[in-house]
């Protein structure tokens, strides 16, 4: 393919078409990533807590393995199907690192304790995590429900120190994500597929 010097209508055609390909992979469905991993979260919650509680072995606590392989799938199957044009910005990949280095540090966490003779506060641990990531991306994004929805999240948090209950402590874990990610989600969604 050999290289050729652009005229400005064809300069301007292709900025214009880069910057429709942005907007449009950006606006439709921009609350995808928040929906996936918060409604797997929850349903993986709800999975672990019934299988624990009706056993009565935490064991079944290895299911939480399950979490980023749905996710993950659920990334995958749901990814925009034309990429042809698409423009992958700064502000993109500055929330994807975000995301990779929290998804990491949870991963990491929960592998961790366990094989760990002192286990640490998980649900805690998570919860704080998750909702830094979901703050700093707010801010980043300028997405102001993210932004509150993950600084609830994290004044959530410490209240999983203090709960005894395998219940309570499931409800309050599912609320911090319906706070965090489903809620904002599905505004974002909404604002992204309603904008003309």
């Amino acid at each position: 393919m050999e290289d050729r010097r652009l005229d400005a209508a064809e300069s301007i055609a292709l900025i214009n078409r880069m910057i429709e390909n942005t907007r449009s992979r950006m606006v439709r469905n921009a609350g995808r990533p928040f929906l996936i991993w918060g409604y797997a979260t929850v349903v993986f919650t709800l999975l672990v807590w019934a299988a624990v509680v009706y056993y009565q072995d935490p064991r079944w606590n290895c299911l939480w393995f399950g979490l980023p392989l749905t996710g993950g799938i659920g990334m995958y199957l749901t990814r925009p199907r034309n990429r042809e044009g698409s423009v992958h910005t700064f502000v993109d990949r500055v929330v994807d690192h975000v995301w990779m280095v929290i998804g990491l540090s949870a991963f990491f966490t929960t592998s961790l304790s366990m094989f760990a003779v002192v286990r640490p506060p998980m649900l805690f641990l998570i919860v704080l995590m998750m909702g830094i990531g979901t703050t700093v991306t707010g801010l980043i994004t300028r997405f102001t429900p993210a932004t509150a929805g993950g600084f609830i999240g994290i004044v959530l948090a410490p209240l999983l120190l203090a709960i005894t209950s395998t219940t309570a402590g499931a409800l309050v874990f599912i609320a911090a994500f319906v706070v965090m990610m489903i809620i904002p989600g599905h505004i974002l969604n909404y604002k992204s597929n309603h904008t003309k």
